[in-house]
């Protein structure tokens, strides 16, 4: 057991981890470097991790190359220091500047993530973390997406807004977790589902509202637990004409969506729970994992094969203690942000790219240590070219200085640690460590984090905006409007369309707080050691033993599935 540097509990480093680390060695020239063993507990290392992500802030800011006016993940006024440098991403992917003229040597008087922090500001970072997408603006960690607004996480999407964790999906608004989806609003959790309103934790289904856990059903309204049933409502079968009658009373206006909101509530509460969301997966443990094999302690996780401490994941191999890591990702250690990538460690945001070591946003590039923006690279190190040789002779020389060095004031070495929290740009507030890891602003800061100061509203003085009840009396010009709840918020033209065409009510709540709405639906990423309440079979689930739902091993619950 050993005891973290950073809570102070104690953990333990398992065999595999070990066994992995081994397969993660770097060679340089004859000299074969291993990584050395955490000194932090996994949620330490992945709160440290993730206090480098902003997912859902947006700023105007201008271009330091152009002047022009962009959009940005990067605040104007940067949480330390001086602010960050930013180009529009077509100035940032074009030949008109040089990544490698802000190169420099190695200082052995200073620790590096100093100095790594240093030419982390002065390289310009693209505006928005994305890939080849098109009129999607206002997104960010998308890939391949169209005429999307307010995502994030997500590829091969068209026409979705205010979303998490889209994959090919159409048509879906106020959603998160969902997969091969079309024409659906505020779900969670879903697969190849289709024109569903407020449904959780469901798959093949199609035309379902207020409801959770169904598969392959069809005109299911307030129910859960069902397979393969058409026309219920309430879990009870209804001729077509009574249950269109039925649903008649709920559909249309805000008021009625609130009173179906109720009965779902309780109807969650009081259903019963399988121990975790794990389907189709051989040797997992976490939860929300799917067609996967010897992943653990795995959190949103599809497609993968031995993986341990990963939080949302897609088609990956051999991956341990990484975030956000898609798409035919292999021998990844305390990474975030990959696309396609191959036997990199320490790093933030890499794409199509092998062999890199403790950089930060690099395409199409492979052998780099220490180097930041480097597109279709080969053997630099802080952003300096050098021979294949001379790389190899002095990466190891760096490596042991960052034994000798401190990666906080008066403890631990730099070498094996991620990016410190400190040096991150963006405030705790802003970033995904927010979400998993809640803290306040004194507890931040007494760690020696960096808090993002909220911009005031208070300036705003324009009227307020009533909402009519049903959507068949909402103007064309509310989205000319701004509206106010616990934040200002704005109704786009497309997003009205959409409420139009299912007979949505506008909703009353901003984005961002529609958001921690649906984050509530599921458990947070921690395992307890619980029974089946039914056989006492001994599983590892998310549901905490002071919870109130009742919940089953996979074979005592499958027979309550109707």
């Amino acid at each position: 057991m050993k005891t973290c540097t950073l809570c102070q509990s104690s953990f333990e480093v398992l065999p595999d981890e070990t066994a992995f680390l081994k397969k993660m060695d770097f060679k340089f020239g004859d000299q074969v470097i291993r990584l050395p063993e955490p000194t932090q507990c996994p949620d330490c290392r992945n709160q440290i991790r993730t206090t480098h992500r902003n997912e859902r802030n947006f700023y105007h800011r201008k271009s330091d190359f152009s002047g022009k006016q962009l959009i940005s993940i990067y605040s104007p006024q940067a949480p330390w220091g001086d602010d960050y440098k930013v180009y529009s991403q077509e100035e940032w992917e074009s030949d008109q500047w040089d990544p490698l003229s802000y190169g420099r040597d190695f200082d052995f008087s200073r620790p590096f993530f100093e100095q790594f922090a240093e030419l982390s500001k002065a390289v310009p970072h693209r505006c928005l973390i994305t890939v080849t997408n098109e009129n999607s603006p206002y997104t960010t960690g998308t890939g391949f997406c169209k005429n999307c607004h307010l995502i994030n996480s997500s590829e091969y999407c068209e026409d979705c807004y205010y979303g998490k964790l889209l994959q090919r999906c159409r048509d879906c608004v106020d959603s998160d977790y969902l997969y091969d989806s079309e024409r659906s609003y505020q779900c969670f959790n879903c697969r190849k589902c289709y024109h569903c309103v407020y449904v959780s934790y469901s798959q093949n289904c199609s035309d379902c509202w207020f409801s959770e856990n169904l598969t392959g059903c069809k005109n299911c309204f307030l129910c859960t637990n069902l397979s393969n049933k058409q026309y219920h409502f309430m879990n009870q079968p209804l001729p077509k004409a009574e249950y269109e009658k039925r649903i008649r009373e709920f559909k249309g206006s805000h008021q009625n969506f609130e009173k179906a909101r109720a009965i779902l509530q309780r109807l969650r509460t009081e259903r019963i729970h399988l121990y975790a969301t794990i389907t189709n997966s051989e040797n997992c443990t976490g939860d929300f994992i799917q067609n996967s094999k010897n992943c653990l302690d795995c959190y949103d996780v599809n497609d993968s094969e031995d993986c341990r401490y990963v939080w949302v994941g897609v088609e990956n191999k051999d991956i341990y203690d990484c975030s956000n890591i898609f798409v035919k990702s292999q021998l990844n250690y305390q990474v975030f942000g990959t696309l396609e990538t191959f036997h990199v460690a320490f790093t933030l945001y890499a794409f199509n790219s092998q062999n890199v070591l403790y950089s930060e946003l690099i395409y199409n590039s492979r052998d780099l240590f220490g180097c930041v923006g480097l597109k279709r690279k080969q053997y630099c190190i802080f952003n300096k070219q050098y021979t294949k040789e001379a790389y190899e002779r002095l990466i190891p020389k760096i490596i042991e200085h960052m034994m000798k060095t401190g990666a906080t004031p008066g403890g631990g070495q730099e070498w094996g640690q991620f990016f410190p929290p400190r040096f991150s740009a963006h405030g705790y507030n802003e970033t995904v460590a927010q979400e998993y890891y809640p803290r306040n602003r004194e507890e931040v800061e007494a760690r020696g984090w960096h808090w993002k100061k909220e911009d005031s509203e208070a300036a705003y003085q324009g009227p307020t905006v009533d909402i009519p009840d049903k959507i068949a009396d909402v103007p064309d010009d509310i989205t000319q409007r701004i509206l106010r709840r616990d934040k200002l918020y704005k109704i786009i033209p497309q997003e009205l369309k959409f409420y139009r065409s299912l007979s949505l009510p506008i909703p009353r709540f901003s984005p961002d707080e529609r958001y921690l709405q649906r984050l509530r639906l599921r458990n947070p990423r921690r395992l307890y050691a619980r029974c089946c309440m039914k056989c006492g079979q001994k599983v590892k689930s998310t549901f905490s033993p002071d919870r109130p739902e009742t919940i089953y091993c996979e074979k005592c619950y499958l027979p309550t599935i109707h």
